[in-house]
């Protein structure tokens, strides 16, 4: 099928069902608009949330850097810490990356260079869009592992520099006391960030970062202990430098926790992009779902508006075939004996007063005499194709070569008359209706002798091939041929191509022969040449005798 046609084909089912193309739109515009808003919020969430996910990735670089930069110890590669699948690079933070760890690469590592890495970690979280987002557990994760739990670290790194200056000092016992308020004033604002986080969360949160709190705390806790015990002279020489391995320790916790914060941030934001692939998907398929039932609910109504159509054409076609079958039984009866009293008195005219007729009223009695014939006989045909349908089409065990010898010992007049060769080959014996095997060899043997030039003999040819569940029947004849721009004129009822006078006949049988074939699946069709002769096909679906 083109384009063309099946615009065309398209055009002209939507202007017939218009209404029901408007009801859709109506029904389902909602639906869509509402998917369409919904999915712009699901793909809007998963793509914040991969940014942010990118952002964690960048954390965990920076942060290796930042406590390597604490513990004084040679600075880590930018690209020590490897990113996980679905990172998108960020030029921006590459390169400010880079850069720092070229300054980190210098020694001595001096404080602010540790103040720089503590800013960028501030940087990423702006740029990958941490620091905009508005859930609490998430915003407050961000908060712990960007601010806090980094000032905390630089605090240690701080306190633990000034032991090492010089732990006998008065400056390093200073720093020793006050470090402990410095350090529990950090443990505070780490412990409310980790209680804002755990708030509305499924406690995951809250479980995770227990065990490390709990480390940092304790730690924190010893060093506040030795802290008052110098202050009270209760320490010895020993204490700064005992100390300063509390800081580390209280930095070593530090690193855990926000090894465990970054990680339950990458949960929430892993889960966040499930949730919402999820509704995604759902609002899909609501949508789908939603739209396959307007369409099936339409279409009921049409059917259920076509089944009413039906249920009256049905009721009108059995009005008329009742108003046909008073008409059948008029042909039958009405109008067949008139038919047959004229023809009777004509006739007996013609012999009782024949002598004193002249020529010409001969001629004219003559004329009614053969006029009344072709009516019955027209009769007889239009009896035939109404019959046709009305009855089940009962099938039986049939031999179409026997029918075809049948039927030429009725033709054998015609046949001997004009001299015609009738030849036959491969007929087969198979399961259908032997009134419809009959009926097609009259017809189309018949023509084939009537149809005829009178300048050659008549040579007719039947034969038969076995298809696809069907057997292929043909009958050929070298006759006067039919032209193909008469081909549905020659199966239309009452349609003649000559005149009485030419050929007899109604120009009912091939129409009664294609309405039979196809009341059992069959079909009929020829192929001619005018002048040379015509051969007709038609196939009768199969049901072989032994083979049922």
């Amino acid at each position: 099928m083109s384009l063309t046609s099946t615009y065309h084909a398209l055009r002209a089912a939507l202007r017939r069902h218009r209404k029901l193309v408007l009801v859709a739109a109506a029904i389902l515009l909602p639906v869509f608009l509402l998917s369409a808003v919904a999915v712009n919020f699901c793909v809007h969430d998963i793509a914040v949330a991969k940014k942010e996910l990118t952002g964690t990735a960048y954390l965990r670089r920076a942060w290796a850097m930042v406590s390597a930069c604490d513990a004084r110890q040679s600075a880590t590669a930018w690209n020590a810490v490897p990113f996980g699948t679905g990172v998108k690079p960020r030029p921006r933070l590459d390169a400010m990356g880079q850069a720092l760890e070229v300054e980190l690469a210098r020694t001595p590592v001096q404080s602010e260079t540790c103040a720089h890495a503590r800013t960028f970690l501030d940087q990423i979280a702006d740029d990958t869009g941490l620091t905009l987002d508005p859930r609490p557990d998430s915003y407050y994760l961000m908060e712990l592992v960007v601010t806090n739990l980094p000032a905390l670290s630089g605090r240690s790194a701080g306190l633990e520099q000034a032991f090492g200056r010089d732990p006998q000092s008065a400056h390093g016992q200073g720093a020793l006391t006050f470090g402990a308020g410095a350090l529990r004033d950090a443990l505070q604002t780490v412990t409310a960030s980790v209680a804002d986080a755990s708030h509305g969360a499924d406690g995951s949160v809250q479980v995770a970062t227990a065990v490390p709190l709990v480390r940092l705390s304790d730690s924190i806790q010893r060093y506040a202990e030795a802290a008052e015990g110098a202050s009270v002279g209760l320490g010895d020489k020993d204490m700064p430098a005992r100390a300063r391995g509390m800081v580390r320790e209280v930095r070593g916790a530090t690193d855990s926790l926000w090894v465990v914060g970054v990680n339950q941030l990458e949960r929430l934001l892993a889960r966040r992009i499930a949730a919402a692939r999820l509704t995604l998907w759902a609002t899909l398929a609501g949508a789908a779902a939603l739209t396959v039932l307007a369409i099936m609910a339409l279409v009921w109504y049409d059917l259920y508006t076509q089944r009413e159509e039906v249920m009256q054409l049905n009721d009108s076609l059995r009005q008329s075939n009742e108003e046909l079958e008073r008409f059948a039984y008029i042909c039958s009866h009405d109008m067949q004996e008139p038919v047959r009293m004229m023809s009777l008195y004509a006739e007996m005219l013609m012999e009782d007063a024949g002598e004193r007729l002249d020529e010409a009223d001969r001629r004219h009695v003559d004329f009614i005499v053969r006029n009344s014939r072709v009516m019955k006989t027209m009769i007889s045909d239009i009896l035939r194709f109404s019959r046709v349908g009305r009855d089940p089409v009962e099938f039986y065990p049939v031999d179409s070569e026997a029918i075809l010898k049948d039927v030429l010992l009725e033709l054998a007049p015609e046949i001997e008359r004009l001299n015609a060769r009738v030849t036959f080959s491969g007929l087969p014996a198979f399961r259908t209706n032997p009134t419809l095997v009959r009926l097609l060899f009259q017809n189309l043997v018949g023509n084939a002798l009537k149809f005829q030039t009178g300048a050659r003999a008549p040579e007719i040819a039947v034969s038969a091939e076995e298809g696809d569940k069907a057997w292929r029947f043909e009958v050929r004849d070298n006759g006067i041929g039919i032209d193909e721009r008469y081909r549905d004129e020659v199966f239309a009822i009452f349609r003649r191509l000559h005149t009485r006078d030419e050929f007899p006949g109604n120009g009912i049988g091939l129409s009664t022969c294609r309405k039979f074939l196809g009341l059992v699946g069959g079909a009929i069709d020829f192929t001619s040449v005018p002048g040379e002769g015509t051969t007709f096909t038609f196939i009768l679906p199969e049901a072989r005798l032994g083979g049922q």
